[in-house]
């Protein structure tokens, strides 16, 4: 199993977003886990990896890399863990890795995904920008799952 990255010794809160979507667990999980497509209600992002415990996860869109980070855990179809390394320019490229986690567990006839966002130094750009980011992805992956459509967020 892979080593979780050192926690920054000050840090801004985590961040924890949870959203119900009435569809199977599995419909869930395997949305989350496509490496196949590019994903509409994800900006057009590709998720490249195997999604196995230690090999790398890259977010493809418009011909580059968005973020770069590794798988830490995958007990599917409940739970994924996985490092976060934002890349390009700005001041979050040199925050180091955050860590994201899905858990994903029925709730009667719904689905209850909670995303976790752990590990951000204090005053994180990553922390602001994914506080922005987080609530339209996953509110797009409703619809996709819900209504076969995704909202324009993007």
């Amino acid at each position: 199993m892979t080593k979780a990255p050192a926690l920054h010794a000050e840090r801004d809160p985590d961040f924890v977003y949870v959203i119900h979507i009435d569809a199977k667990p599995e419909d869930v999980w395997a949305a989350l886990t496509d490496n196949k497509s590019e994903r509409a209600w994800w900006g057009g992002t590709l998720h490249d990896s195997t999604f196995e415990p230690g090999s790398p996860i890259l977010y493809r869109r418009k011909g580059g890399v968005d973020v770069r980070g590794e798988i830490l855990e995958n007990e599917a179809p409940h739970r994924l863990v996985y490092t976060f390394n934002v890349e390009g320019p700005g001041p979050q490229h040199d925050e180091g890795p955050s860590i994201v986690t899905y858990d994903v567990a029925a709730n009667g006839k719904l689905t209850k995904l909670t995303v976790t966002h752990t590990n951000f130094p204090k005053n994180s750009a990553v922390l602001v920008g994914i506080s922005r980011g987080w609530p339209g992805i996953l509110s797009g992956l409703k619809s996709m799952l819900e209504r076969g459509t995704v909202p324009a967020f993007f």
